[in-house]
């Protein structure tokens, strides 16, 4: 893959197997830091700019050389204390090149799993970094992937990341207003929720897949932004909507060991081309919310029924296909069964892989290319 790095950015190295902390000049491979920490502590510094870059090298072993409570990535964890800057930190292959490299961080070996996550931002105004190519690894000894303990950090951005094993939420920004985008991330195996960003307003997840997480797949806050996301096999809810006011388009929420999607809150939200399928509960409770619209939903197979609302809320449905509707909305059987000839009959339900445009567990180059397709029959 060919690169194209402004005339003005400066690039730093992180090499945990090769590199020195003590380097002065560590803008080439051979100069590179040993910890991502150090990187970390130049940006806080103010010796690492906006429009830099930060290259975290892959190595012979990543289990070892980024195990964040290791010989090599001493302090346990990584804290984010700069702010405000726009500098982009990057996986990259073993000679410095960004080539879609996934580099993964461990948590392996932290001191305090209970209450430690790996990467913590601890100061408001960590404000416009990027974080792209890097998989957090808890290993189930973090308590989160990623943390944030102060409110504000508005605009952080998260593209092809992986948050994975966490004892509780992969990325956790409970109760505070950090507006943190997404983008073909995944959130996968995590002890709780793949993700809790309850108090979030305009938040991006765009291309992200939340899955085989013990409680919710997503938890998110007010008018949140949730484009082409896969929500699948998650221990409670696909996605819980607090304070409502979300906009939903292109989704699917299928086999998830609650509802489909859980709306509270007095807001309105807005679901566009979304599929909600073979959940245990509803495909849709549209809680407290003040109204809930859809436009072209389709539920299926979902095993309590498809949508639910409680006292006075709206629940408005626009060209929607419901197969069978038992208590709540219309009564019309809409059949979902196609004719013998049809090559979906029979073929079962693609693998959230295939869904992600890829038949292996990778987390995102290349995925979501226009040849595949969705198919819930």
């Amino acid at each position: 893959m060919a690169e194209y790095t402004g005339a003005s950015v400066t690039i730093y190295y992180v090499d945990g197997e090769n590199g020195d902390d003590s380097s002065a000049d560590a803008t080439t491979t051979g100069g590179a830091w040993e910890t991502i920490q150090k990187a970390f502590d130049e940006m806080v510094a103010g010796n690492i700019i906006d429009g830099d870059e930060v290259r975290i090298m892959s190595t012979s072993d990543d289990e070892t050389y980024y195990d964040l409570g290791g010989a090599q990535q001493t302090g346990g964890k990584l804290t984010c204390t700069w702010s405000s800057k726009e500098v982009l930190i990057t996986g990259a292959n073993s000679s410095g090149v960004v080539d879609g490299t996934i580099v993964t961080i461990f948590g392996d070996s932290l001191r305090y799993p209970a209450s430690t996550p790996m990467m913590e931002v601890s100061v408001g105004t960590a404000d416009y970094t990027m974080f792209s190519h890097l998989k957090f690894d808890a290993n189930d000894k973090a308590q989160h992937c990623v943390e944030a303990t102060v409110a504000g950090s508005h605009n952080m951005g998260f593209i092809n990341c992986q948050f994975t094993q966490a004892a509780s939420h992969g990325v956790n920004l409970s109760a505070l207003a950090n507006y943190w985008n997404f983008i073909n991330c995944r959130f996968d195996n995590n002890g709780d929720a793949g993700m809790y960003h309850t108090s979030s307003y305009y938040a991006q997840c765009y291309k992200c897949l939340f899955d085989n997480n013990v409680g919710i797949g997503a938890r998110i806050g007010s008018s949140s932004r949730i484009t082409e996301c896969v929500f699948h096999n998650n221990g409670d809810d696909g996605m819980y909507i607090s304070n409502a006011g979300a906009v939903v388009c292109n989704c699917v929420f299928d086999n998830n060991a609650s509802d489909g999607v859980y709306v509270s809150g007095s807001g309105q939200s807005i679901f566009m081309d979304c599929l909600f399928t073979n959940n245990t509960g509803y495909g849709l409770v549209a809680g407290s919310s003040t109204e809930t619209k859809h436009f072209n939903s389709a539920f299926y197979n979902n095993g309590t029924d498809s949508y639910y609302t409680t006292g006075t809320v709206h629940l408005s449905m626009f060209n929607y296909l419901d197969d069978v509707t038992t208590t709540y909305g219309v009564t019309a059987d809409f059949d979902f069964t196609h004719n013998g000839d049809s090559s979906v009959v029979g073929a079962g339900i693609p693998t959230h892989y295939k869904w992600m445009g890829a038949t292996g567990s990778d987390i995102g180059l290349n995925k979501w290319v226009n040849t595949e397709s969705i198919s819930v029959f």
